[in-house]
């Protein structure tokens, strides 16, 4: 049985999971948590996919799930989600985390610590509690991710400081119940909010753990202009369904 599944979404995440995958596993090795690695794949033309496999030869505790195209962080997400549910049903928590060395592998013990004795259904790790913080250097990028959040918080009306943090831990058996309803969210990166806003409504009780966010080891960050007005578009319709019901 696993204690926790790492759900990583990729796509010409090379470089970056040759050190991301390794370090993880050696976390969840010394700190004596049962895990295990999904990376789902969006056919990345640099090889992504073979090196997860490749890892997961060595170690047994890597998997591949393949998509035709490139289809979306949520449906990866989604698709990763289904596959633990069906697939690995004894599993007590599932774990969102960016592939980019963004997201520091030795808190997640921490979290699912958090997770346990609290009774937390959800974790998030926040840039915007008290030991949180931003170590990317683009101004821009933490002006949108503040207004984001923002708007977010107003949208939805759910008291969490960060919203938009691609970082979490989630009690298998709380996404059990929405798992229905998973495939009406988004493929975007509102599907962040969209995922804690189901979640919330369901009853899932949410806590936080401070993120020092750190920038990406290689490569560009994939969020562009469409997706911030797709992510503005919703949080204005949610608003007014809030208000006008």
């Amino acid at each position: 049985m696993y204690e926790v599944v790492i759900v990583m979404p990729t796509y010409n995440e090379a470089e970056n999971i040759k050190k991301v995958i390794p370090s993880l596993l050696q976390i969840l090795k010394e700190s004596g948590i049962q895990g295990y690695i999904l990376v789902v794949d969006d056919s990345s033309p640099d090889g992504t996919a073979e090196i997860a496999e490749e890892i997961g030869r060595e170690t047994g505790l890597v998997g591949v799930l393949k998509r035709p195209r490139k289809l979306g962080l949520g449906s990866a997400y989604i698709d990763g989600f289904k596959h633990v549910i069906e697939n690995m049903s004894m599993v007590k928590y599932v774990c969102e985390m960016d592939a980019d060395g963004s997201h520091p592998a030795e808190i997640l013990p921490e979290m699912v610590a958090l997770a346990e004795k609290e009774g937390y259904d959800i974790i998030i790790a926040s840039r915007y509690i008290s030991r949180g913080r931003w170590e990317e250097k683009s101004l821009i990028r933490r002006i949108i991710s503040r207004g984001a959040n923002l708007l977010a918080r107003i949208s939805t009306g759910i008291n969490v400081s960060d919203l938009t943090s691609g970082y979490r831990v989630i009690r298998l058996s709380v996404l059990k119940e929405v798992v229905d309803r998973l495939s009406e969210l988004n493929s975007g990166y509102i599907f962040q909010v969209e995922l804690i806003h189901l979640l919330h409504k369901a009853g899932a009780r949410i806590g936080e753990y401070p993120l020092i966010f750190k920038p990406r080891m290689y490569g560009r960050s994939k969020l562009g202009k469409r997706e911030i007005i797709s992510f503005a578009s919703w949080c204005i319709k949610n608003l007014v369904r809030r208000w006008i019901p």
